[in-house]
C-alpha cells in the first residue's frame, strides 16, 4: 500500500511539473505577443454579456471589469457591462484559441468544424487590445443582471427589444392574454428614443392592472429587461401609441417536426432554444403524424434541416391551406430546398456554374479526399443586415456574423424589400471554405420569406441554434415566431 501511495505521488509531482512547465512556456509566448489583451461586450445585452463572462470563468480563464467605459477602434465599451481578458495569465493558450480568426489551412479535410471563435459565436463585440486599460481585479463571479421598472406611469409600458432574454418576456405576457405590439417605427417616450422593434403593453385592457405588475416584476427579476413605465401614448416628435405603426402580437403555438428524414441533433437544439431557455412549449410532431392528424391548434410550424420527402402530397395541400389561413412555416438548411420543391414557397437555390473545359484525369484513391475538401464542415461568415426588417429586430450592428456548415446557397429575391440578411462581396470572417463554394456564397441571401395568403413562409439557409453555444443568431428564430406573422406581404419572394 506505501508503495501504491508513492506511485500515486510521485505521478501527481510529474504532472504538476508538466503543468509548471506548460504555464512558464504559456507565460514567455504571452510576453512576446504584441496582442496583450481583448476588451469584449454585448452592448445592450447584459444577459449575453454574463453567459459569456461565465462560460470564460468555467474554463479558468480570468477576466477582469473595465474601470471606466474606453472607445476603442470606434467602438464604446460601458464600464458596467464590458471585461478584459489579460493575456498574460496561465491560460494564454486557451484564450488564443476561443478568440482566434484562421483563414489559412494545411489540409481541407476537418474531423469537426473549422472554426470555433467563441465572441462571434455569442454575438460579442470585442477589440485586441495593444494597451491594457485601467480595469479593476480579477473576478470569481459575475454578478447575474436584473432589469427595473423606469417611471411611474400605468398609461401603458414599454420595453426595448435587445435583451437574450426579452423572447421570453413576451411568452410571459402573452401566454397570460395580455396585449403586447410591436413598434415598427422609433417612438419617443417618457424622455427616451425607442428603436424599432420596442414592444408596448396598453395599460387598459381585459386583463387586470394587478396580473401585468406582476408578470412585469417577474420579467425584470427573471428575464433582466428594464420596462419603462409611460404616463402618454403622444409623441410629438414621430408616431403615437395609437397609430397603425404598432401591431398587436399573438401568442405562438409552436409544432416541430422530428423523426423521419430530420436531423435529430438540429431538433434537439432548437427545442433546447425554445423550451429550456425562453420557457415556450414546443409540440414534437413526427412526419407521419404531420401526415395524419389536423394543425389548426398551431399557428407556427418548425421544419428543421432534414429530408421531407417522405412527407405525402396531401400533407404538402394540408400545409398550403395552412399557411394562408394565417400559419407561418419556418424552415432550416435542406428544409428550405425542401419548401421550394414543394411549392411552398420561392427559395431558388444558387446552381453550380457550368465548367467549360472537360475535367482532368484523377486517381480513383484520390475520390474521398476531393469530396472532403469541397465539404463547407463549419466556418463563419458575415451577413449584411437590414435593421428595419421585423426578423432584424433587436440586432444594432448592420454586420451579423453566422455559421454555415452546408453548401446551400439562395439565390436574392428580386424584390428590393424581401431580401433582410444577405452575403456580400467578402463575407468569410474565419474557418475553412473551398474557393468554388465561397464564389457562389457571395451575394445570396441568408434567409427568404414567402408571403402566400395571410400567412408566411420562412427559409433559414443556416442553422440559428448551433449546438446550444452559438447565441448571436437565437433572435433570428425567435423573430421569425413572433414577428412572422407581422412582415408585410410586400416584401415577401
Amino acid at each position: 500500500m506505501l508503495s501504491s501511495l508513492k506511485a500515486v505521488n510521485e505521478l501527481r509531482e510529474e504532472l504538476l511539473a508538466h503543468q509548471r512547465d506548460f504555464y512558464k512556456t504559456a507565460a514567455a509566448e504571452a510576453a512576446k505577443d504584441p496582442v496583450k489583451g481583448i476588451v469584449f461586450s454585448s452592448g445592450t445585452d447584459r444577459t449575453k454579456t454574463q453567459l459569456f463572462a461565465e462560460m470564460l470563468l468555467r474554463q479558468q480563464v480570468q477576466i477582469q471589469p473595465l474601470a471606466a467605459t474606453q472607445t476603442i477602434n470606434g467602438k464604446t465599451f460601458d464600464k458596467d457591462n464590458s471585461y478584459v481578458v489579460n493575456f498574460n495569465q496561465p491560460q494564454y493558450k486557451l484564450i488564443q484559441s476561443m478568440f482566434y480568426k484562421q483563414l489559412k489551412f494545411k489540409d481541407s479535410l476537418f474531423y469537426d468544424i473549422s472554426s470555433w471563435t467563441l465572441p462571434l459565436a455569442f454575438g460579442m463585440e470585442h477589440e485586441e487590445l495593444k494597451v491594457l486599460p485601467p480595469t479593476g481585479l480579477p473576478i470569481a463571479t459575475v454578478p447575474t443582471p436584473k432589469g427595473k421598472v423606469v417611471g411611474v406611469g400605468d398609461y401603458a409600458f414599454a420595453i426595448e427589444p435587445y435583451g437574450y432574454y426579452t423572447p421570453r418576456a413576451l411568452y410571459r405576457l402573452l401566454k397570460l392574454g395580455i396585449r403586447v405590439k410591436v413598434a415598427n417605427e422609433v417612438f419617443h417616450a417618457a424622455g427616451k428614443r425607442f428603436e424599432r422593434g420596442s414592444y408596448v403593453i396598453p395599460g387598459e385592457q381585459e386583463k387586470s392592472p394587478q396580473l401585468i405588475q406582476t408578470v412585469i416584476q417577474q420579467i425584470i427579476n427573471e428575464d433582466a429587461v428594464d420596462v419603462y413605465a409611460l404616463t402618454s401614448g403622444l409623441d410629438y416628435q414621430g408616431v403615437s401609441l395609437g397609430s397603425s405603426s404598432f401591431v398587436t402580437l399573438r401568442k405562438p403555438e409552436i409544432a416541430m417536426i422530428v423523426e423521419g428524414g430530420v436531423s435529430p441533433t438540429d431538433a434537439g437544439e432548437i427545442w433546447h432554444l425554445l423550451d429550456t431557455r425562453l420557457h415556450m412549449p414546443v409540440t414534437l410532431l413526427s412526419v407521419n403524424t404531420l401526415n395524419t392528424v389536423p394543425i389548426h391548434r398551431y399557428n407556427t410550424i418548425i421544419l428543421p434541416e432534414g429530408n421531407y420527402n417522405a412527407l405525402a402530397d396531401g400533407t404538402k395541400e394540408k400545409l398550403r391551406t395552412w399557411v394562408q389561413n394565417g400559419g407561418v412555416l419556418i424552415g432550416f438548411e435542406r428544409a428550405v430546398s425542401w419548401l421550394h420543391g414543394a411549392g411552398l414557397a420561392r427559395f431558388e437555390m444558387k446552381k453550380e456554374d457550368e465548367k467549360k473545359e472537360a475535367p482532368k484525369a484523377k486517381p480513383y484513391a484520390a475520390i474521398d479526399e476531393d469530396r472532403g475538401a469541397q465539404e463547407t464542415s463549419g466556418a463563419i461568415f458575415e451577413a449584411e443586415a437590414d435593421l428595419t426588417h421585423p426578423l432584424l429586430y433587436g440586432y444594432t450592428s448592420a454586420r451579423i456574423p453566422l455559421f454555415k456548415s452546408n453548401n446551400l446557397f439562395m439565390e436574392k429575391a428580386k424584390n428590393p424589400y424581401a431580401n433582410p440578411l444577405v452575403f456580400g462581396n467578402n463575407p468569410l470572417i474565419t474557418g475553412y471554405i473551398a474557393k468554388a463554394n465561397l464564389d457562389r456564397l457571395k451575394n445570396t441571401a441568408c434567409i427568404g420569406v414567402s408571403a402566400q395568403g395571410r400567412g408566411r413562409v420562412i427559409g433559414f439557409t443556416e442553422n440559428q441554434a448551433f449546438r446550444a453555444f452559438w447565441l448571436g443568431t437565437n433572435r433570428l428564430l425567435t423573430n421569425a415566431i413572433f414577428l412572422g406573422p407581422t412582415i408585410s406581404a410586400e416584401a415577401g419572394r
